[in-house]
């Protein structure tokens, strides 16, 4: 297994394969499924560019989400974004405890989440967050593999069009680096983690769709339990051939 240092939570040198990538991803899912957020940041140093993925979705809700590929690296070991239509912070107030991140971007609401990485039509919708992610347990390091999974809370404020949101759920994170897939299928329910695109027993309510940029395609399935004390469970899975950017 993998040993992990404090500064694994941050930037990390690129490889000598122009495929190196590095891919942190963060969710928040609130218990009853009313809620969820998934934010990734996609870093190729070999384009020099980063990509900026975050969707909110939920029971009932269409799902809105904010795609920019095309963002230039920042400086130094920052995780500050800055493009046309998008500002984006992703600050680790203390390694492997705390993160803060925040948004103020539009987004688009859909009718169909394919849409997003289909023709993009959409209502242009205002989206922001301001949440903090705090680790209950140490993190979890893949074997065989460059990464690691945290769980613990998420709280803060998610803004969607008009709305107001105050929320508190389930947060987890994970963190890779290296020549593999950039969005990699993982899940959680409640403070339980595990890889892989296998759903844990649920309906599903909700979905958003995301993709990296050069093809590869991943769906969110948000999903609530039969009874109302197991919290909603939150899993990635690829697509073998999803639909592509126009």
């Amino acid at each position: 297994m993998n040993r992990l240092g404090d500064a694994d939570e941050r930037p990390h040198p690129p490889g000598p394969s122009s495929a190196w990538s590095e891919t942190w991803e963060w969710r928040l899912v609130v218990d009853d499924g009313s809620l969820a957020v998934a934010v990734v940041l996609i870093r190729r140093p070999a384009e020099r560019r980063i990509s900026y993925l975050c969707s909110a979705f939920g029971q009932g809700r269409h799902t809105v989400s904010v795609v920019e590929h095309d963002i230039e690296l920042p400086r130094r070991d920052s995780l500050e974004l800055r493009a046309s239509g998008i500002w984006a912070d992703h600050i680790c107030e203390q390694p492997f405890s705390h993160w803060t991140l925040g948004l103020e971007a539009f987004g688009l609401a859909l009718d169909d989440p394919d849409d997003a990485v289909g023709h993009g039509r959409g209502v242009r919708t205002p989206m922001g967050l301001d949440v903090e992610w705090e680790d209950d347990a140490p993190p979890v390091a893949w074997e065989g593999s460059h990464g690691y999974l945290a769980a613990g809370r998420a709280h803060g404020e998610v803004l969607v069009g008009s709305e107001h949101h105050d929320v508190e759920g389930a947060g987890m994170r994970m963190h890779r680096w290296g020549t593999g897939p950039r969005l990699v299928p993982w899940g959680g329910r409640g403070d339980r983690l595990r890889l892989g695109s296998e759903q844990w027993q649920g309906s599903e309510v909700a979905r958003a769709t995301a993709d990296d940029g050069a093809g590869e395609v991943v769906d969110w399935l948000l999903s609530v339990a039969a009874d109302d004390e197991t919290p909603a469970s939150l899993t990635s899975r690829p697509r073998m051939n999803g639909p592509t950017r126009a």
